[in-house]
């Protein structure tokens, strides 16, 4: 029976030393995966996804994840409480609409599930829940890093493709409520933004010259679209000063950095 296979990244925070967590679904047919295993597919990762939000020291002792069942265990002589990120995706029957099951933490963690292309849902300790949308083939998300931003600098981010394979641009995600759209974070707490486009084929963005801030990290979720539906591979291209690095992840390709001539991402 053909199943469909969702990307999966699992954002928790707040996750207790020399603590087990499970996560099981209940509805019918739905088990972890290690996805479609191509050469430059995350498959199951751990704090590879270039948002450089996290510690880069493992709190992880043991994970382990088959059929409906993830467990994970976390280090005794981790910190009290650790964040981390985990990557790997979901097989569910192609007509499923929604998914269900629970999973055990501790009271003060929470997990945030994005599941292909739509919002992050909050789980937290007990009952866990989301609607599956269709898959959206000529869509894909972007999340990109962008470390070392100083004030009054500028980044411009351009895609294109072949001209002789399609067409490719910026878009706000599949047409349904639940897309992510475009988000904007900082790892300082604060984004000192004067100024931010997001047309077809261009996102620029300038730090404030007045800002008291020395540099600033700025993580930012995108979406491409393209036609026809299998267009390969597209180019990313970056201006910004040479001691700015981008970062760029599409999809569930392993993260590389963007250089400011094309460089190749396959979808």
């Amino acid at each position: 029976m053909h199943h469909a296979v969702i990307p999966v990244v699992l954002q928790f925070s707040k996750v207790a030393a020399n603590s087990n967590l499970n996560f099981t679904f209940t509805t019918c047919g739905a088990k972890w995966s290690l996805g479609w295993r191509m050469g430059d597919s995350l498959g199951f990762s751990y704090n590879v996804v270039p948002d450089d939000i996290y510690d880069a020291e493992s709190c992880l002792q043991s994970v382990s994840f088959n059929g409906d069942v993830l467990s994970i265990r976390t280090s005794a002589t981790a910190p009290d409480f650790s964040n981390f990120t985990l990557t790997l995706f979901l097989q569910v029957d192609p007509h499923a609409t929604f998914l269900q099951g629970y999973c055990t933490l501790n009271n003060e963690a929470e997990v945030y599930a994005f599941l292909g292309n739509e919002r992050p849902v909050q789980w937290r300790n007990g009952r866990i829940s989301a609607v599956l949308r269709p898959s959206a083939d000529d869509y894909r998300s972007v999340l990109f890093a962008i470390t070392g931003m100083k004030p009054g600098n500028r980044v411009g981010i351009e895609v294109s493709t072949d001209p002789a394979q399609g067409r490719v641009g910026w878009s706000l995600g599949p047409p349904y409520s639940e897309s992510l759209g475009i988000t904007l974070t900082s790892t300082s707490g604060q984004l000192p933004l004067v100024l931010m486009s997001y047309t077809t084929h261009y996102i620029v963005l300038q730090t404030d010259s007045a800002s008291s801030s020395e540099t600033s990290d700025v993580v930012m979720a995108a979406y491409l679209s393209w036609e026809p539906e299998k267009l390969p591979f597209v180019y990313l291209k970056v201006s910004c000063d040479p001691s700015i690095s981008v970062y760029a992840q599409v999809g569930t390709r392993q993260p590389q950095l963007v250089s400011p001539t094309y460089t190749l991402f396959t979808l």
